[in-house]
């Protein structure tokens, strides 16, 4: 069993590591040049203010976001007395400069996490300058390890005010390679505190080492027989650094002269293919589901094709146990970190949950983070949470997709069109503007002009406007984009000086008094117009009328005055106008002569059956004898009941003629 660490430098964009055990993928690590990772780097930072409420500060250290520093994780050097609002108690104060380390890198919606007490990784130990105390790692439990490794940390010399703790990497080393290894992390902290007194904040103080060096430091173990690189510059940095803190590995680490990519030798991109799907497959026929999301990432364990046995507890027994261990190596493949939910398959029996419980445990003891883990519920479901120490490899190697942005699931393309076609819609039906543009992806615009022509089609004449949709090719799919022009005020037209006229202050619009009713226009009209109505009428009946003519016709104004009609007898008041005689005009009736003032028909005039005669003397004209025939009405003194009720009827002719002669000899 052949272990062996590969390093895969040659291009400056992308870096990788991985290590290998029997050509199998085991540890897998990657760097893009465009994240480079601030986990571990310090900074000098700026207070900017303080929140009781959060426990917390706000730290400006330089990012794009403000760290957010919880202020359990402030030293106590920091502290200064406060005599305001906190009663005396040591608090920060905003403005106050501050040496932080990044714990957590930025995310979409949180900053960095901060702490103050920093911790710079060794080869074997980590240095903890704020603490005093000295301590062994907790993943090392055997306890004679932890009595021999006491006695030799005993042994090293330390200055005041600096601990430290043994790595597991550190569990068979020596008293001097641990007290190298001390020496030189003590140095780059002085060198660290001295920089931060020359720098002002917010600034970078010390950045995290290259990618060869921390795969080295991080990564290696004892059991890895072999360091291949195939990058001479790194292979420089690692041969160097090994020199310092382990001269006895420098010979293992080697340079790859192969022309063939030392990964395709070792045919490992397939397996890290396989890092960035959402579906593991197993051995046995199941396979796992793994999603991450922003509370927390669920995995899933499915039986798939191993479902088909007859034993179906033993079945999931059996998928369990597979899928335990799949998942410990995923999660250290992956660098999964924070709250972790997997949905085991249900088991009946409690000892066969006992087993898988213990089979995961001793599968995640193999993995470098801290790791809590709770046992299965009766749910089927195992919670555990992993020490997040940078982002997971698909957050690094991706970005998230411009069209779901994230969600993995798109619009349709129906649901898409017609939510650009209801915009149109409601730019149109504003009728402010003349021109209505709009930009949408290519499929989108197609739908529309293809499925959608009748309905545009229809907006563009029903609102008197121009609506044009083209495709862009470098627009999201559910985006759009709308250009509206401004629809220009028509000029109001002039009107005839008559209607131009305002009514006075006697003279209101009244309503018809009821549907049906021959509407009563005003009795203002000249000897002229009366022709005019009559020769309408003859033209009419012949069928010569023009379109013009009807149209304006129906135009014509159905206001009436409210004057009260003069009574037999009155004289007309002083300042008013006497009723001028009228001249009967040719074709028309002996009523029409002397019916007074007339009235002016909004509506065509009704057809004439028999040719007009001459008038010779007073009579009935032909066209008021004839049954059913409507004569525009002379507008009485009282409401008549067939003119209210609207059913065509009218007075007696004779009668109307012997009140106007009655008129006349007052």
């Amino acid at each position: 069993m052949k272990k062996q660490m590969l390093i895969n430098a040659v291009h400056p964009e992308q870096k990788r590591m991985a290590i290998v055990e029997d050509g199998k993928l085991v540890e897998f690590n990657i760097q893009m040049a465009v994240r480079e990772p601030i986990t571990g780097n310090v900074y000098k930072g700026i207070v900017m203010k303080v929140e009781r409420g959060l426990q917390a500060a706000f730290i400006n250290y330089g990012g794009r976001k403000d760290g957010f520093l919880p202020l359990r994780d402030v030293s106590s050097n920091y502290f200064k007395e406060s005599n305001g609002r906190d009663s005396g108690r040591p608090t920060l104060r905003p403005g106050q400069e501050i040496l932080v380390q990044i714990l957590r890198e930025v995310s979409e919606r949180k900053g960095a996490l901060l702490t103050s007490y920093i911790s710079l990784p060794g080869r074997y130990l980590v240095l903890l300058p704020n603490k005093e105390s000295s301590g062994i790692s907790r993943k090392i439990e055997d306890e004679g390890d932890r009595k021999r490794l006491k006695e030799l940390v005993e042994q090293i010399t330390t200055e005041d005010g600096i601990g430290f703790i043994v790595r597991t990497a550190g569990m068979n080393r020596t008293k001097q390679e641990l007290s190298r290894d001390y020496q030189h992390l003590s140095r780059l902290w002085k060198e660290i505190q001295k920089q931060a007194e020359q720098t002002q904040a917010p600034a970078l103080i010390y950045q995290e080492s290259d990618f060869g060096v921390r795969s080295l430091r991080d990564y290696f173990t004892t059991d890895i027989e072999e360091i291949l690189v195939d990058d001479m510059e790194t292979f420089r940095q690692m041969r160097a650094y090994c020199k310092a803190v382990s001269p006895r590995n420098v010979k293992m680490i080697k340079i790859d002269k192969d022309k063939t990519p030392i990964f395709d030798n070792y045919q490992l991109e397939d397996q890290i293919r396989v890092i960035y799907q959402d579906r593991v497959d197993l051995k046995s026929g199941g396979y796992l589901i793994i999603n991450p999301t922003e509370a927390m990432i669920t995995i899933d364990v499915n039986s798939g094709r191993g479902s088909n046995k007859r034993n179906v507890e033993e079945t999931a027994f059996k998928t369990n146990m597979e899928a335990a261990e799949e998942i410990a190596r995923q999660l250290r493949l992956r660098d999964l970190g924070g709250l972790i939910v997997i949905d085991f398959i249900d088991m009946m029996e409690s000892k066969h949950n006992a087993e898988v419980e213990k089979a995961f445990k001793k599968a995640i003891s193999l993995d470098r983070a801290r790791i809590q883990l709770s046992h299965i519920s009766k749910f089927g479901i195992m919670e555990l949470s992993r020490q997040k120490k940078q982002s997971t490899i698909q957050e690094i190697s991706y970005t998230p997709c411009p069209f779901c942005r994230g969600r993995g699931v798109r619009p349709s393309l129906e649901y898409t069109a017609l939510n650009a076609y209801r915009k149109i819609e409601t730019q149109a039906v504003k009728g402010l503007s003349s021109q209505i543009k709009m930009n949408l992806p290519y499929e989108v615009a197609d739908y529309l002009l293809n499925q959608k022509r009748s309905e545009i089609g229809h907006l563009e004449s029903e609102y008197d406007m121009s609506i044009s949709i083209t495709g862009k090719p470098d627009m999201a799919w559910d985006e759009w984009r709308i250009e509206t022009t401004k629809r220009e005020a028509p000029p109001e037209p002039a009107r005839p000086p008559r209607e131009a006229e305002a009514p006075s202050e006697t003279e209101e619009a009244e309503p018809p008094e009821e549907e049906g009713e021959e509407a009563k226009v005003p009795e203002t009209e000249t000897a002229m117009e009366t022709a005019e109505v009559q020769k309408a009428a003859e033209e009419r009946k012949e069928g010569t009328v023009p379109a013009e003519g009807r149209e304006a016709g129906k135009k014509r104004s159905h206001r009436r005055p409210r004057h009260r009609r003069k009574k037999p007898g009155e004289r007309p008041a002083e300042g008013g106008t006497a009723p001028q005689a009228i001249q009967p005009a040719a074709g028309a009736g002996p009523a029409a002569a002397f019916a007074g003032p007339t009235s002016q028909e909004t509506r065509p005039a009704p057809e004439i059956s028999q040719p007009p005669r001459e008038p010779v003397r007073i009579k009935p004209s032909a066209a008021a004898a004839e049954p059913g025939r409507k004569e525009t009405p002379v507008r009485p003194q009282g409401p008549s009941k067939g003119t209210e009720k609207g059913n065509g009827s009218a007075e007696d002719p004779l009668l109307r003629l012997r009140k106007v002669f009655e008129a006349l000899g007052d």
